[in-house]
C-alpha cells in the first residue's frame, strides 16, 4: 500500500504509512533488547546533588581562590577541595541561565532556556506537569527528597489549605520528602524564625516540611546548618527504612546568597552520624546549633583580617557550607554509602553583589567571578559558569579536571542513564557519564538567552570594553572553544561577538570576522536552530528564519526506530519516526498532532508539540522554516495505528495537504 501523494505546497499534511517505509532505515528491535547497558539495574547510583546559591567559580579555592597572591584577600574551601581531589573537576559546567528560577527551572526540566516554561525573572512561576528529575527517577523507583530553596511552586491558591495551595509544590513534581523554603524570596532570609532582615518588609519566612509550616520551631536556627542537619537525617532514615532502593535527594542550599548572615557558633566537632551538626527534632532546638546567639559567628581564620565585616561574613558562610559538604561526605561513609552514590557540587549562577547590610558585598574583592569576566544576571562567564565537582567512587577516577562544556539541563540525561531508566523526550541534554567516566567526549553546545536591566559591573579585573556594558536582551551559544555571545539585543540580525574561550576567558579578545573564526550566518542559524519562543518572554529574535541543514547522503524516506522500552512518558526509548523534512518554500508552518497521538514532536533543538505531558507549556507551535532539510524527530508513547501523524500548514492556510515520500529523508 503506497501513500497518497499530492501537490507540496505552503500548507501540508504529513501521512506515514508505516507500511510504505521498509527502505527506511530501521533500528532493531531485538538488538535494542539484547544490548546491555553500562550500568545494570543491581548497581544503580544514589545521587546527592549540592547546589549553592550566587556562589561564583571564583569562590571554590580548587577552582580559583588557592591560587590568590599572598597579598590579595583569599579563603580556603579544603573540604570541597578534597571533594574534587577524590573526583572529578568540570572547569566548564554552565547553568542555563545566570539567575535563579531559570536555572533551577531548567535543572529540574533538563531543558535549555530555548525551550524551558521558566525564563528570565519569572520567581515563584509554577513548573507545569512534565517529566522532572526527581518524578523520573521516582518511578524508576529511586527514593526523592529536596531539602532547601524550590521557589517553582506557582501562584498561592488562598482558598486551599497547606501545600495544596500550591500547584507545582515539590512533593507534586517527584518528591517523596521535602523541607525547606517554597517561596523564592524566603530564600533572602537565612534565619527563618527571626527573619531577621524581611520583618523590615513586614513579612516573614516560611519553612515547610511535607503538608506542615514549621517556622515556629525553628529559632535560632541558620539555613546552612539547618539544611545540612535534615539533610543528614534524611540519608540516614533512608537507610533504615529503604535501604533496597537508591536514593536522589537535592540538597539546595540558600546561601551564599543575599543576607550575607552566619551561624551561631563554631561547627560542632566532628562529621557524620554521630557527629557535626544533629537533628534534635525538639521545637525551639530543632538542630544542635540552635541557640540565642544567630548571626554572630566569624570564622576564627578571618577575624583578625583587616577586610570589611562583610567580607568576613561572605567568607565566614562559604566556610560554613564547606565544612557541611565534610559533614555530609562522612555520613555517607558512616551508612556505607559512600562508594555508590554520585555526589555533585555546583551552584546555580555566578556571584552577587546583593548584602542586605549596611555594606555593600563587593564580589570583585575575593574575585569570586575567578578568571571570567561578569557576575549573576550576567552571560559573560562569570554570570554563567560557576564550574561543578564530582564524586563517584565506584565509577569516577579521583583527581581529574576536564575543560569539556556540559549544561545544567545534561543532568536529566546522566541520572536517567545511571539509573538505567528511559531520558524523557522533552528533556535537550545529553548524558555527561562519558565524561565523567573518562571516556570521549567532545562535549555539549551551550545555549543561553536572559533579558534583564542594569550593566555589568565595572570591576577592574574585567576588561575594558566590558565594563558598564548594558544587559538587556542577551544570547550565547558556545561550540567547542569558541564561545559567540550578543549583549542588548534590538533586532534580530544584531552582530554576535566571538570569543576563543581556551585562550581569553575573560573575552577580552573579539575574534569576530576573523579569519578561521565562524562567521556571523553561522552563529545565527546555530542560534535559530535552540530558540523556541515563549509568550511569556519575547525576544527581538522571536520568529527568526531557522536556517536548514545540508545531507549529501540523505535517501529517501525516514527512519522509524522500534521502541526499546515502556514508560509512563514519551521517552527517547519510545517509538521514533525521525529524519529531515525538506522545506521547498521558506515560511511560517503551524505543527499539530492527530487527535490521540501521545508524543513529543522536536524539529533542530526545538521542542515544537508536547501531547504527551499532564500539563504542556503552551509555546507556539510555529515555526519560521527556511528552505531545505530540517531534521526532526516524532517520539510516541506508543506505535501508531493511524497513518494521520503529523499535521503541518502554512499561515492563513485553510486546507491540509500530503507531503509526498519524497520529501522524507532520513541519514
Amino acid at each position: 500500500m503506497t501513500c497518497l501523494i499530492g501537490r507540496m505546497k505552503h500548507d501540508l499534511f504529513i501521512m506515514f504509512n508505516l507500511r510504505s517505509v521498509l527502505t527506511a532505515a530501521l533500528t532493531s528491535s531485538l538488538g535494542a533488547i539484547l544490548a546491555t547497558n553500562n550500568l545494570q539495574a543491581d548497581e544503580r547510583p544514589n545521587v546527592l546533588f549540592i547546589l549553592c546559591d550566587d556562589l561564583g567559580y571564583g569562590d571554590v579555592g580548587i577552582f580559583y581562590q588557592n591560587s590568590r597572591k599572598a597579598d590579595q584577600p583569599s579563603f580556603k574551601t579544603p573540604h570541597i577541595d578534597q571533594l574534587a581531589k577524590e573526583g572529578l573537576q568540570l572547569r566548564a559546567h554552565y547553568v542555563a541561565a545566570p539567575v535563579c528560577a531559570p536555572s533551577r527551572g531548567s535543572f529540574f526540566l533538563g531543558q535549555s532556556q530555548g525551550n524551558a516554561p521558566v525564563r528570565d525573572n519569572q520567581f515563584d512561576k509554577a513548573l507545569p506537569d512534565q517529566p522532572t528529575i526527581a518524578s523520573t527517577l521516582q518511578q524508576a523507583g529511586y527514593h526523592t527528597g529536596l531539602v532547601g530553596k524550590w521557589g517553582l511552586q506557582g501562584k498561592k491558591d488562598k482558598s486551599k489549605q497547606g501545600s495544596d495551595a500550591w500547584s507545582s509544590y515539590p512533593t507534586k513534581r517527584g518528591f517523596d520528602y521535602f523541607l525547606g523554603y517554597v517561596a523564592h524570596v524566603d530564600g533572602h532570609e537565612h534565619y527563618p524564625f527571626e527573619s531577621i532582615h524581611l520583618r523590615k518588609r513586614n513579612r516573614v519566612a516560611p519553612v515547610w516540611e511535607q503538608d506542615r509550616e514549621i517556622r515556629a520551631q525553628l529559632k535560632g536556627c541558620y539555613t546552612t546548618d539547618l539544611f545540612t542537619a535534615a539533610s543528614k537525617r534524611f540519608l540516614i532514615s533512608h537507610k533504615k527504612n529503604t535501604p533496597d532502593k537508591p536514593f536522589f535527594l537535592m540538597l539546595s542550599y540558600d546561601t551564599p546568597h543575599a543576607a550575607t548572615q552566619i551561624a551561631t557558633m563554631p561547627y560542632p566537632d566532628g562529621f557524620g552520624v554521630k557527629g557535626g551538626l544533629q537533628w534534635i527534632g525538639k521545637p525551639g532546638k530543632m538542630i544542635n546549633t540552635a541557640n540565642d546567639s544567630p548571626n554572630s559567628f566569624i570564622h576564627p581564620d578571618y577575624v583578625k583580617k583587616g577586610w570589611k565585616d562583610v567580607s568576613k561574613r561572605y567568607a565566614s558562610s562559604i566556610r560554613r557550607i564547606d565544612n557541611s559538604v565534610a559533614d555530609l561526605m562522612q555520613t555517607l561513609k558512616d551508612l556505607d554509602l559512600d562508594k555508590n552514590t554520585l555526589v555533585v557540587f555546583t551552584s546555580d549562577h555566578g556571584p552577587s553583589k546583593e548584602s542586605y547590610i549596611k555594606q555593600a558585598l563587593d564580589p570583585s574583592f575575593f574575585q569570586s567571578f575567578g578568571p571570567f569576566t561578569g557576575i549573576k544576571r550576567d552571560c559573560w562567564e562569570g554570570g554563567i559558569r560557576p564550574g561543578a565537582i564530582a564524586k563517584w567512587p565506584a565509577k569516577i577516577k579521583p583527581g581529574g579536571v576536564t575543560e569539556s562544556p556540559s549544561q545544567m539541563q545534561d543532568w536529566m540525561a546522566t541520572f536517567c542513564e545511571m539509573a538505567n531508566t528511559s531520558i524523557p523526550a522533552i528533556a535537550d541534554g545529553q548524558s555527561l557519564i562519558p565524561t565523567l567516566t573518562g571516556q570521549k567526549n567532545t562535549g555539549s553546545e551551550i545555549y543561553v538567552e536572559y533579558s534583564v536591566g542594569g550593566k555589568t559591573a565595572k570591576h577592574e579585573q574585567f576588561p575594558k570594553a566590558r565594563r558598564g556594558q548594558k544587559r538587556g536582551q542577551m544570547q550565547v551559544i558556545r561550540q567547542g572553544k569558541y564561545k559567540a555571545i550578543r549583549y542588548d539585543i534590538k533586532k534580530a540580525d544584531d552582530p554576535f561577538l566571538v570569543f576563543d574561550l581556551t585562550k581569553d576567558p575573560s573575552e577580552a579578545n573579539d575574534l569576530a570576522g576573523k579569519p578561521g573564526v565562524p562567521d556571523q550566518a553561522h552563529w545565527m542559524a546555530a542560534a535559530s536552530r535552540h530558540h523556541h519562543k515563549n509568550p511569556s518572554a519575547k525576544r527581538p529574535y522571536d520568529g527568526v528564519k531557522i536556517v536548514a541543514v545540508s545531507d549529501s547522503k540523505a535517501q529517501v524516506g525516514v527512519k522509524i526506530t522500534e521502541a526499546k522500552s515502556q514508560s509512563k512518558y514519551a521517552s527517547r526509548d519510545s517509538y521514533q519516526i525521525s529524519g529531515y523534512i525538506k522545506v521547498d518554500q521558506a515560511g511560517k508552518h503551524t505543527f499539530s498532532l492527530a487527535d490521540g497521538v501521545k508524543g513529543i514532536l522536536r524539529i533542530h533543538m526545538i521542542n515544537v508539540l508536547d501531547t504527551d505531558s499532564n500539563e504542556a507549556y503552551p509555546n507556539d507551535n510555529t515555526l519560521n522554516l527556511g528552505v531545505g532539510l530540517h531534521p526532526f524527530t516524532l517520539y510516541l508513547r506508543e506505535k501508531p495505528a493511524s497513518q494521520k501523524v503529523i499535521l503541518w500548514k502554512a499561515k492563513g492556510a485553510g486546507e491540509f495537504k500530503v507531503i509526498p515520500e519524497s520529501n522524507f529523508s532520513h541519514s
